[in-house]
């Protein structure tokens, strides 16, 4: 497991840089495997990054889920 938000935040990051828009699932399998069993983590991750303005999100319909982008 990382060890702090920080560490997580560049995870998410490296991984949201792969395509162009991905929802939460997609991302957390996009993460290393100690990381993929903690989606409650991620979500906080990408709330803080979004509050900080480094991402945007939305929901979409098509998707049923929230999908995010750098």
């Amino acid at each position: 497991m990382p060890e702090n938000a920080s560490e997580i935040e560049k995870l998410v990051l490296r991984t949201l840089s792969a395509a162009d828009r991905m929802t939460l699932t997609q991302i957390t399998n996009g993460l290393p495997d100690n990381l993929q069993g903690c989606p409650d983590e991620v979500a906080r991750a990408l709330a803080r990054l979004r509050r900080k303005g480094i991402i945007a999100g939305e929901f979409s319909e098509k998707d049923s889920a929230w999908v995010y982008w750098k």
